[in-house]
């Protein structure tokens, strides 16, 4: 079904209550994320009272993305079958207590748990569960909705870090963690209890709910994983600037603050590029978006490593944060479009797994080689060639996509004809 029938036979389908649902899951979003990147923040003055090296807090990144992949495939298959308000007052209580509990580790091993468990029992039951609803509430303008959704990410991504380094400042590291897992709390609690399953008629019938049936007409055992595969390379890509560009902005000379503002700036180019990757997504379809926003990261990442220029990675910056922030978003609208209704939770959950263990892979190598070369020349490199690997694997999905859907309509035409002869012989 072209994209602009679907949206005109989805408009009724929508209801007002949805976008109160995109608040909500938008600031979960928001401080989600911004709780992933604390490390990036930590990086340097954990370097100064432990003497940690770059590759061991990178570590700690990675071991909360393993614990987002790990945690996702639970709590994404859950939301299909129970409600995501239980699922999101957990999340709420266990980032914020996990957030709080940073305070008083002072071991790696301690940090490598707090860090996974974050990641497995807060950040995973707030990311696909609250996509998932979200996509369940809409249909014409699913994109635009999803893309809003993800945009909090970005936004967390950015502000969350920067409000971290303030904190620092002024009252240390310790007891910024503390004060954050305390805010955390304040506003993830009250928010979490309006979430709400959408009428049956917002979920385009009971029908719909029991099929097989999903927009790409192709099989989701074989799109999904093909997905899932390319959100590994995908990610290795996205990672390092997110985790590292705070440290190379030190490295090349700026101040603390203005390092955490090259971040912000890349989350809040990001919003944008969430809000319109989304719209577009809604014209040209999932997977045609997600390809325009990987070529996007891909063709910038590796610039960041050419310049000492502030002002050149304030514009670099701006520019990966609006391309690399319609990945995410048209991802998972991938996901939800391949994929059965009655299984969206599930399907968003198992490629934010895969994208989750590409964003360990591409943090943990970006401190490893940045400690054998005291350069991120060749950690960079990698995230752009890791970028080109996913665009090859996206243009062969698109390829098969387009072959496959060739050939069924053909079928179609064939089966139509067959009766029409058949009455004009007799």
């Amino acid at each position: 079904m072209p994209t602009s029938t679907a949206a005109a036979a989805g408009t009724e389908q929508e209801h007002p209550y949805g976008w109160v649902i995109v608040g909500v899951a938008t600031v979960c979003l928001a401080l989600g994320f911004g709780a992933n990147t604390i490390v990036s923040v930590f990086m340097k003055p954990f370097e100064d009272e432990f003497g940690w090296l770059r590759t061991d807090t990178s570590l700690a990144y990675t071991m909360n993305a393993i614990g987002a992949a790990a945690g996702g495939i639970l709590w994404g298959g859950l939301s299909d079958v129970i409600s995501t308000r239980r699922i999101g007052v957990f999340g709420a209580i266990a980032i914020s207590l996990g957030m709080m509990s940073l305070r008083w580790q002072s071991e790696l091993w301690s940090l490598y748990l707090l860090c996974f468990a974050i990641g497995t029992f807060g950040f995973a039951s707030l990311f696909a569960p609250m996509v998932a609803l979200t996509g369940r509430w809409f249909s014409a303008r699913k994109g635009l909705a999803i893309g809003i959704v993800t945009a909090g990410g970005a936004l967390g991504q950015g502000l969350v870090p920067y409000i971290a380094n303030l904190l620092l400042e002024q009252a240390g590291w310790r007891n910024a963690a503390l004060w954050l897992g305390i805010f955390y709390l304040i506003i993830l609690l009250p928010l979490v209890m309006l979430l709400r399953t959408p009428p049956v008629h917002a979920q385009a019938g009971a029908v719909a709910q029991n099929s097989n049936r999903n927009l790409w007409g192709i099989s989701h055992r074989i799109t999904i994983p093909w997905l899932a595969f390319a959100s590994v390379f995908c990610c290795i890509c996205m990672a390092v600037p997110l985790v590292h560009l705070v440290p190379l902005g030190i490295g090349v000379g700026c101040s603390a603050q203005t390092a955490a503002g090259l971040l912000l700036s890349a989350m809040i180019a990001g919003i944008f590029g969430r809000l319109f990757f989304g719209s577009l997504a809604d014209r040209i379809g999932g997977l045609g978006a997600y390809a325009l926003s990987c070529f996007a990261q891909t063709a910038l990442v590796f610039w960041f490593t050419q310049t000492r220029s502030v002002v050149t990675l304030f514009e670099l910056s701006i520019l990966f944060g609006f391309g690399y922030a319609g990945v995410m978003t048209c991802l998972l609208i991938c996901a939800r479009e391949a994929a059965p209704m009655r299984l969206s939770g599930t399907a968003m959950a198992i490629v934010s797994t895969t994208a989750w263990v590409g964003m360990g892979i591409g943090s943990f190598q970006a401190g490893f080689f940045y400690d054998l070369q005291k350069s991120y020349v060749l950690s960079y490199g990698n995230a752009a060639l890791a970028g080109i690997v996913n665009l090859l694997i996206v243009a062969a999905l698109l390829w098969y996509r387009w072959n496959r859907n060739l050939a069924q309509a053909r079928r179609a035409s064939m089966t139509t004809a067959r009766p029409v002869e058949q009455g004009v012989r007799r």
